[in-house]
């Protein structure tokens, strides 16, 4: 019988180290529009969307979001009452290139930077993301990543594929890492994300039926605020629809194309007198 593979279909974005800083922050509006007709959120109370696997900031910490004058998300800090936290997310465009990393505001604290490498097409769509290996001791670990991402007509992402570049025959566990490649074909329902499917590049080329299914629904009928974070990994899913997923659910298909639950998620959104989210608990 086959591997089972288990895909790691909701990625999370880890800091590593953080401290709280002195550095006071306005209070500020939760969405301002702006002319392409996109929400920008400032702020967002992290628990009203959930929180990241292994979280280490708690769960009282709001993400505030900035914008450079072209409307593009240039940074994301990350406060707990007045105070900013030392440790940021920061975007720097170059032509249709974005880096993202984490820096620090203090020099003194060694983070990891989790640097993410995008490039996009000329409509500011993703086509390309690159996650550098890690080295440690000076050993390269054969892990980086490219991610190639493909639309149709109408701008919609159709599939993402995932290759590993470094594992070529002869590099360590190449039998094993080569299978990690992986094929993730997206479904709408109108404008919203209704499911993903995932398989590996080899499954997917065969037409087998291990593979994993992501389904989203109940969704609400207020506007997207998360289309502008769709360069934060915790975001990119629901940056895809036009409206808010509140029920999220994992299956896994084995050989014989039985479907199993592997998890659950619910959200209740509050929303204001316009029927739009709130993204703040005042």
């Amino acid at each position: 019988m086959r591997k089972k593979l288990l895909f790691a279909v909701l990625l999370s974005l880890s800091l590593s180290s953080c401290s709280s800083g002195d550095e006071d922050v306005q209070e500020v509006t939760t969405t301002v529009n702006n002319n392409d007709g996109d929400l920008m959120p400032t702020q967002l109370l992290k628990i009203i969307v959930g929180l990241e696997k292994d979280d280490p900031f708690g769960f009282d910490y709001y993400e505030v979001f900035t914008y450079d004058n072209q409307r593009k998300l240039v940074k994301v800090d990350k406060k707990r009452g007045t105070q900013l936290f030392q440790v940021y997310l920061n975007l720097n465009y170059s032509g249709n290139t974005v880096i993202v990393e984490n820096r620090s505001y203090d020099p003194n604290i060694k983070i990891l930077k989790n640097t993410t490498v995008y490039t996009l097409n000329n409509n500011g769509k993703v086509i390309e993301k690159y996650v550098p290996s890690p080295s440690f001791n000076g050993q390269v670990t054969y892990g980086s990543r490219k991610y190639y991402y493909e639309y149709d007509g109408q701008n919609k992402l159709q599939k993402i594929i995932l290759k590993y570049p470094d594992i070529v025959p002869g590099t360590p566990s190449y039998s094993y890492l080569k299978e990690l490649e992986r094929v993730d074909l997206f479904f709408y329902e109108g404008n919203n994300l209704k499911r993903i499917v995932s398989q590996s590049a080899e499954d997917y080329n065969s037409n087998f039926n291990i593979k994993q299914e992501t389904i989203f629904s109940d969704y609400d009928m207020a506007k997207n605020p998360f289309k502008k974070l769709g360069l934060i990994e915790s975001y990119f899913y629901r940056s895809l629809s036009e409206n808010n997923y509140r029920n999220l659910k994992v299956y896994n298909y084995d050989e014989e194309g039985t479907k199993t639950l592997v998890s659950e998620q619910g959200w209740s959104f509050r929303y204001d007198q316009n029927n739009q989210l709130l993204l703040s608990d005042n």
